[in-house]
């Protein structure tokens, strides 16, 4: 009866370890980020366009620029979340096909994302940070903005890239 018990523990034990030693993936769209200087809220425009260029980012905790790709735009987003209140302030971003924009995404009073799942941006923004985000949008359309811990509390927005 031992000898039985001591079996089962072992076989087990020995299967904890192979599905604890299986590959872990990263999350799609990680991005080491970075945060950027303030831009000035003067400087954003009404919507945004996407489009499938390469995505940068960059930190203002960081001296040298992890982007070397010049920005025609630059855009402040606060990712709001006061009073229950969660939005991204513009809300609809409209943007000419080719742009690229620098994004200065500053989070509120939570962790907050900039994800737009097809053109494949999801940056992450903890509380109280600004993150730099560069992308030109080379494709025309309408692509959905949404904060996945807060979509279903309404943390939408809209990309119109023209």
């Amino acid at each position: 009866m031992l000898k039985k018990l001591l079996a089962t523990v072992a076989i087990l034990s020995t299967f904890a370890v192979v599905i604890a030693c299986g590959e872990n993936t990263p999350p799609k769209g990680s991005h080491e980020p970075v945060k950027p200087a303030a831009v000035p809220a003067a400087q954003q425009p009404s919507a945004a366009p996407p489009s499938a260029a390469p995505v940068t980012s960059s930190s203002t905790s960081s001296a040298s620029s992890a982007s070397s790709v010049a920005a025609d735009l630059e855009l402040a987003v606060t990712l709001k979340d006061e009073n229950g209140d969660y939005a991204y302030d513009p809300e609809e971003i409209t943007i000419g096909t080719g742009q690229t924009v620098k994004f200065a995404l500053t989070s509120q009073g939570e962790f907050h994302t900039f994800t737009v799942d097809d053109l494949d941006i999801d940056m992450e923004v903890e509380a109280g940070d600004t993150e730099s985000l560069t992308f030109t949008f080379d494709e025309p359309g309408t692509y959905d903005l949404i904060c996945i811990p807060h979509e279903s509390l309404g943390m939408v927005g809209k990309i119109i890239v023209q």
